[in-house]
Parts: C-alpha cells; structure tokens; sequence
C-alpha cells in the first residue's frame, strides 16, 4: 500500500485518472480518423486502435461475462443452517455493528423486518430475497436476531437494501492494454527472474493452456517443470532435508501482484534456513485469477482443495505435515485446507492479515466493494484491485462466507499458530480482531508488538512462534509487514522455527 501523504494521494489520482482516461480518448480518436483525418503520429495511432480493439473485443465481453455469472449455492438442511446462525452469530463481537456493516455501515434505524429477513435469506439460505415459502425458518432467525440486538425491527419493507456480496452487480474498471503489457507483464518478468535467482524451479501450466492467461507469459517457456493442476503454476524447492527433522512450506499469496510481495520474504527465509543437512522444501502457489490478470474466473472451494492435492502429491507432499504460510485472501485457502486435512496432518501456520478470521463480519467486504475511497491507500486498492477484473469476481461470485470462516474452533485444533496483524489496515479492523483473540483465554494467545520488541531486543527478533502467538505491526498498512526487511525478519524467524517442529 503507498502512504497516506497529500504527495502520494495527487500522484494515486492523477495515476487513475490517467489510465481510466485511454480507453475513451483511444474510441474517440478512431472514430474521428474514419470519418474525417488523421491527428497523430502513427506509432500513437497504432496504440489507440489496439486500446480500443482491445477495450471493445476483450475487456467488455470478460465484464459482462463476469458480471453474468452465477453464484454458487450451498444446499442444507434446516438444522445446519440453524447451527451456522449460531456459531456466526456467536462469534460476532458486536451484534449492532455486524448487522449495520452488512446493511453498508449506515444506521439500523431505517431497516425494517422484510430488509432484514432479505439479509438472512442470502446469508444462510443462499437466496437474495425472502419468499414466503420459507418465511418460518426466516421469523425463527429474524426473532433470535432482535433477541441478540435487544431490538425490535419494525414490519414492511424499508429503501435500506442489504449487500449481497455474491450477488450484486460487479464493480469493474477497465485496465489499458498497456497496462496489463508493461506494468502487469513486466513486473511478471522481474518476479520470475527474481525467484529464479533465489533458486527456485517454477512448475508453468500445461502447454494447452499457456494463452489462458493475460498477459501471456512467454518467458515461462524457459520453465523445466510443467504442473499437474490445469489453473494453478506455482514455484518449488525440493525438500532435502531431513523428514524427522524440517518441515516444508506451502506459500498462499493474497490480491495483488502475486507472488512479486514475497519474493524478498522468501529469498531471506532460504538465505537463513536452519536446515544442516539439506534444504528446506517450498511451494509457492501462483494465482493468475487473483493477480491482476485477464484470465479464468477464481476456482471454487472444491476444484482449488483438488488443485492444490494434485501438487503436494506431486511433490510427496500428501501424507505428511507441513508449514502453511498465507496472507490475505491466501488464509481463506489455509482455511479450506486445515478444515479438510486430517488432524495429524495439521502442522503449525503462520497467517498474515487473516481475513479468513473476520470474513463473515462483513467489515472486509464492505471495505473492499462498496466503500467510497478516501485516502491514497484507499483509492489504490479500489481501482487496482476492488475493480479488477479477476479479483472483483474472486470476492462476489465465489463469496462462499459460511466455507470462508475460520472459526475459532479450526484455530483451536492447531498447536502452533501466529496470527499477522497491521495496526492501520485498511481492509480488517485489526483492533477489533486482536481482541477477538486475546479474549479468548481458552486459545490463549500471547501477544507480540513487533516495534517494542525490537527495540528490546536490539535486532528486531521476535520473541514466539511457539504455541498460539499474536503479532503485532501497528505502524503499517495491510500486507506492509513484507515490505522491508526489518518488518519481514520476525516471521523469517518464526518461519525458521516453525519449520523445525516435527514430532
């Protein structure tokens, strides 16, 4: 995220406002040099037809494709779903602020019975309005919600329209070709030289289905290995170390750039593995659905869980333990995997701005999709990301809340866990999470500020990683902690440690 300085926020704008504004200067120029002249140099000329080529024959059928596209139901019975409004609405540290982000953080005040029943019914019988049919399980919630609020919602239907995240109308912004070539496509370039430096092998996809990803990756011909999984490449390091005493890594990136955030974090953690008899295995998983790419839509639960099996067996990886590393959307896979693992298998993990924890808070996805931007960091993370493509449809159509959460519970089943948090994010209430954890004495997190116990300590190590551990960033912005080496060396170490837990 870049700082929130009047500097930064002019340069964010005009950075915005410049790109938003090629697609229509490009469509203009067109049309006015087939009825009347030419204007332009013709290198220039070339670029605007292929802007507006692009824009009217690739962006606009994704969009509508995209915007089209169906959300996926869950079917249950009236008994589970009666369990799941008791487990979110037992985990919800503020009964009044939950329900009021979820009607787009103004006051309950104007909502009425049918607005909130229109809520319950997309949230646990995945529809997105009440219908009579099922108007007595949705009384049942409707009055055990007024019982936990301690409130009384008044009949009929108010103008206070819930969100329905996997439902409303996608949000998306058209991205110049040049854009996706040189911004997009040359950052892909300095990541794969960048991680082939730090010694990694990249697995590309199959050859069939090399042009699924825009912008196309020629320099991943120079790749020896070819994945298993048809949607997922991802970069390896083989395991040679030994099995009774190191632990491999399994890397799950969130929204951006891709795996370009933590190509340093990953180059210090090999720098310093601990490993004396070999080296310590990683994967890293690539994501082209959520990285700023035109390309297929975000796998469902199901179809990622195969994809990410197919890889770890691969690799030798799916019968014994290893470390999980993930941040931002990358918890919401950690989720899905430590829900489906067997217990013997769950090894410790390490989880950096967990959305997964508070998802169903509805404070992500208001922040993310309908907030209005404000600061610098706000406005970067709206158009580049809220409004893309890839990301936007990752987000809405595959808002699956009820298989997103990580329930204290899953945390519980877990020995050794450090859970990542910005004190100034921007997209959790990181506060809000922190006591969510630490009043729970029962999981029994202690708590880490990084900038005391670095000044204590004289080197900026961290005194965890073992057990349930919170760490705490809260001079930073949200995935900030992968930005210098300084912020990175506290989970490099508990990486390290974590690594060496084998039983």
């Amino acid at each position: 995220m870049i700082p929130n300085t009047l500097a930064h926020y002019v340069f964010i704008r005009l950075s915005i406002w410049s790109l938003r504004t090629v697609a229509p200067l490009s469509l203009l120029y067109c049309a006015a040099r087939l009825f009347w002249c030419s204007f332009l140099p013709q290198p220039l000329e070339l670029i605007a037809l292929l802007e507006a080529v692009f824009y009217l024959c690739a962006s606009l059928p994704r969009q509508y494709a995209l915007d089209r596209s169906s959300p996926r139901s869950i079917q249950r019975t009236r008994q589970e779903r009666r369990r799941l409004f008791d487990r979110c609405f037992g985990s919800v540290p503020e009964p009044e602020k939950f329900l009021a982000t979820w009607f787009k953080g103004g006051s309950l005040d104007g909502v009425r019975v049918e607005n909130v029943k229109d809520f319950l019914a997309w949230g646990f019988l995945y529809k997105t309005r009440a219908t009579a049919e099922d108007d007595d399980e949705l009384s049942e919630y409707l009055r055990e919600t007024e019982k936990i609020l301690g409130r009384t919602f008044p009949p009929g239907r108010g103008p206070h329209r819930p969100t329905q995240v996997s439902a409303d109308a996608l949000q998306l912004q058209h991205k110049p070709f040049l854009f996706y070539a040189i911004a997009v496509g040359g950052d892909d370039v300095m990541t794969y030289a960048t991680l082939r430096w730090h010694g990694l092998v990249h697995y590309r996809l199959p050859l069939s289905q090399t042009l699924s990803v825009f912008p196309f990756r020629p320099h991943t011909a120079l790749s020896s290995g070819v994945s298993r999984s048809h949607h997922l490449s991802y970069w390896y390091r083989p395991h040679t170390a030994a099995a009774t005493k190191r632990l491999p890594i399994l890397l799950l990136h969130g929204v951006g750039a891709g795996l370009r955030t933590y190509a340093s974090f990953l180059g210090e953690f090999m720098r310093q593995d601990a490993a004396d008899d070999g080296e310590t295995g990683i994967i890293a998983v690539e994501m082209m659905a959520i990285s700023m790419r035109m390309t297929r839509g975000c796998l469902a639960r199901c179809e990622m869980l195969a994809e990410l099996r197919a890889i770890l067996r691969r690799h030798g990886w799916d019968s014994g333990k290893f470390v999980i590393a993930a941040d931002s959307y990358g918890t919401i896979l950690a989720t899905h995997l430590l829900q489906t693992l067997e217990p013997a298998r769950l090894g410790p993990v390490l989880l950096a701005d967990p959305v997964a924890l508070c998802i169903h808070w509805g404070g992500v996805p208001f922040n993310f999709l309908y907030r209005r931007p404000r600061s610098a960091s706000e406005w970067q993370l709206h158009y580049f990301a809220s409004t893309d493509m890839g990301i936007a449809h990752a987000i809405t159509r595959r808002f699956d809340w009820s298989e997103n959460v990580l329930w204290k519970a899953d945390l519980a089943q877990l020995r050794d866990v450090t859970v990542v948090l910005a004190g100034r994010d921007i997209i959790i209430d990181a506060h809000a999470v922190k006591r969510y954890l630490q009043e729970d004495s029962d999981l029994g997190f202690s708590f880490v500020d990084v900038r005391n116990c670095g000044r204590e300590n004289g080197q900026g190590s961290v005194l965890g990683g073992m057990g349930r551990t919170l760490l705490w960033y809260d001079h930073i912005n949200h995935a900030e902690m992968f930005e210098t080496a300084e912020d990175r060396q506290p989970m490099v170490d508990i990486l390290n440690k974590y690594c060496s837990m084998v039983e």
